[in-house]
């Protein structure tokens, strides 16, 4: 009897973003006041693509809430497109690039506003994010810093 020829499996890849996938608690600061936020990133329904849901609690009074939700995909050269909407309605294309340890979000359009989003990993379980707008003379003004933990609970 012949001994049987065993293939290896080809290995699977890890999503582009997969570093990222979590549950994510932070803390920190949006429009100059104390602010909480959640962020949930995972694989979307949608094959290949990566799923953002995000809710932000911003102290004062009265308190504000955000949300929104969004979709990317990455191709093979490290670049992100894909929608970002947000709890007042608004639909944004999102586009940027990923790196090992940082992805870039540019988000928004010249007619209302052109913003942008980093997500830095420090460790796998530490995150922070950074988010600014572009201001009429090309400077980039930040609103908003939080500081999140991978939630493992």
């Amino acid at each position: 009897m012949a001994a049987a020829l065993v293939v290896p499996a080809a290995p699977t890849e890890s999503p582009p973003l997969a570093a990222w996938h979590g549950n994510w608690i932070g803390e920190g600061e949006a429009f100059g006041e104390p602010a909480t936020a959640t962020l949930d990133i995972g694989e979307a329904p949608d094959a290949g693509a990566t799923q953002l849901v995000y809710r932000l609690s911003i102290a004062g009074a009265p308190v504000a809430a955000y949300a929104a939700e969004g979709i990317c995909r990455v191709d093979g050269k490290s670049r992100v497109c894909g929608n970002w909407t947000d709890s007042h309605g608004r639909t944004r294309p999102v586009s940027g690039r990923i790196g090992p340890r940082e992805w870039t979000a540019n988000w928004g359009s010249a007619d209302v506003e052109i913003g942008r989003s980093t997500y830095r990993l420090e460790t796998p379980d530490r995150l922070i994010v950074s988010d600014s707008v572009l201001q009429d003379d090309g400077s980039w003004r930040v609103f908003a810093v939080l500081h999140y933990r991978r939630n493992k609970g």
